[in-house]
């Protein structure tokens, strides 16, 4: 069981844990459009050694899926425990799970990808192999991260288990991002006819996300003792291992901080100045205790419009003394959720109890009332340079009329001023908005703002 007391996160923000109970959970994925029953599934979360649960709208934990794996897991992180069942994603039409995993063939460690099946999504009914026969290695290397792209197709992230060579080479799917339809077949489109290799020279790319705003694959990939990377993958992009590993980076972090999962901030779940933002999880070294300067976080980065990043912060960090980092990330009802992998435990080497956590905003509401009068009022207001704007349709509008002045801002342009007349009394030039604001600020478009004391302005906080 975690501890919210040990997390700290950015200012507006709040951290909640959400479910608990995991064996090592690793990855997370949302319901596309999950029912409101309370019974249904709201998301699923893959455990390291051969387990799926299913946490559903009540907040209660199920098994999906158990004794995946057909070997032993041996308990060793770091060490030949580092791997299993990993990547997950929801097939948004059928609710069918993709899961990545590894199996034992022989001698050989092999990785694979299985679409499961259900018949309420509550526990698995059937599964078939879409992929299998990827050579492995149980020390992390693995077959990674899938994804159902914008395109319906499959995106699967494979490591080079341990072979960096394996990386260039075509035949082999090892060090490679690979495509193929929802059923295992390789598509007529992909950059080499008749392959499933969409990109290659990778040497452990962990995490995968969709950006809307670009339609673009991004990932996330752990260099050997330097150079982590986030990345923007194209068709046929080759990405440089094992020769170097900034080849097509999108961010570089020279020292080690092993990113894990990534993912945007879009369709409103946060504010809107965090729309589009990529957010990414610094797992750290496994049982690195306490916190970290270089790890144990989730970062928050802004992407430049050419390409790179704009800007940095760290957006939620391990405060406590123990073990926990973030591990799995992804944004569903109402906010961003990661996985803890190790838990609160006592001491090295001991299994601890995982948990999954909520990141989402603190609820706010604003007025502004003049003589008693109440003149807007919302709880998705937006703060820009410390003021306050108040979407259009909070404004009571019967009190506003056309204002004579002018008001240039040098990025939101031109001002429509506004007076207030309350009880026969006219406030000149007491509010305003912009038509059309420029650049970075459009999300204000129309939205109105009170000059400071012209009003009984207040916010709130609450949650």
């Amino acid at each position: 069981m975690g501890n919210i007391s040990n997390w700290w996160t950015f200012p507006g923000f709040k951290i909640e844990e959400v479910a608990t109970g995991f064996d090592l959970p690793v990855n997370l994925a949302f319901v596309p459009q999950p029912s409101t029953d309370s019974r249904a599934p709201l998301c699923y979360v893959t455990e390291l050694y051969g387990a799926i649960k299913v946490v559903t709208n009540d907040w209660s934990v199920h098994t999906y899926a158990s004794n995946l794996l057909n070997y032993t897991a041996e308990y060793e992180i770091p060490g030949s425990g580092e791997s299993g069942v990993t990547g997950i994603c929801v097939e948004p039409e059928t609710g069918d799970l993709f899961v990545t995993m590894l199996y034992r063939q022989g001698s050989q460690i092999m990785g694979k990808v299985v679409r499961t099946h259900s018949d309420d999504g509550l526990r698995m009914s059937s599964a078939e192999t879409v992929i299998d026969g990827i050579p492995s290695t149980t020390k992390a290397h693995q077959i990674q991260a899938v994804t159902v792209g914008p395109d319906k197709m499959l995106y699967v992230n494979v490591a080079d288990g341990g072979e960096s060579d394996a990386a260039q080479e075509m035949e082999d799917y090892r060090g490679k991002v690979l495509r193929l339809n929802l059923y295992g077949a390789v598509p007529a489109d992909n950059p080499v006819h008749g392959s499933p290799v969409y990109a290659l020279g990778f040497r452990n790319p962990f995490g995968a996300t969709w950006r809307k705003s670009d339609g673009s694959l991004y990932v996330s990939i752990n260099g050997p003792d330097r150079d982590d990377i986030v990345a923007k993958v194209k068709p046929g992009s080759n990405h440089g291992w094992p020769m170097t590993m900034r080849t097509n980076a999108l961010f570089v972090w020279q020292y080690t901080q092993a990113p894990t999962a990534l993912a945007f901030a879009q369709d409103g779940i946060f504010p809107q100045e965090y729309e589009d933002d990529l957010f990414v999880a610094l797992f750290g070294n496994s049982y690195l205790r306490g916190r970290h300067v270089k790890s144990k976080k989730i970062v928050k980065m802004t992407l430049g419009l050419e390409g790179g990043v704009t800007s940095y912060d760290e957006f939620v960090t391990y405060i406590g003394d123990g073990p926990a980092s973030p591990c799995g990330l992804a944004f569903g009802h109402g906010g961003l959720y990661f996985t803890d992998l190790h838990g609160e435990i006592e001491s090295e080497g001991t299994r601890g109890i995982g948990s999954v956590y909520r990141v989402s905003p603190i609820l706010r509401h604003a007025t502004s009332q003049l003589e008693g009068i109440m003149l807007a009022e919302s709880d998705n207001y937006e703060l820009v340079e410390s003021y306050v704007y108040f979407p259009p349709e909070s404004v009571d509008w019967t009190y506003f009329s056309k204002g004579a002045g002018t008001k240039t801002h040098p990025r939101m342009g031109d001002a429509q001023l506004w007076d207030i007349t309350v009880k026969g009394r006219t406030s000149r030039n007491a509010a305003w908005s912009y038509p059309n604001p420029g650049a970075g600020t459009e999300h204000i478009r129309g939205y109105l703002s009170f000059a400071y004391g012209e009003t009984d302005l207040r916010t709130e906080r609450s949650g």
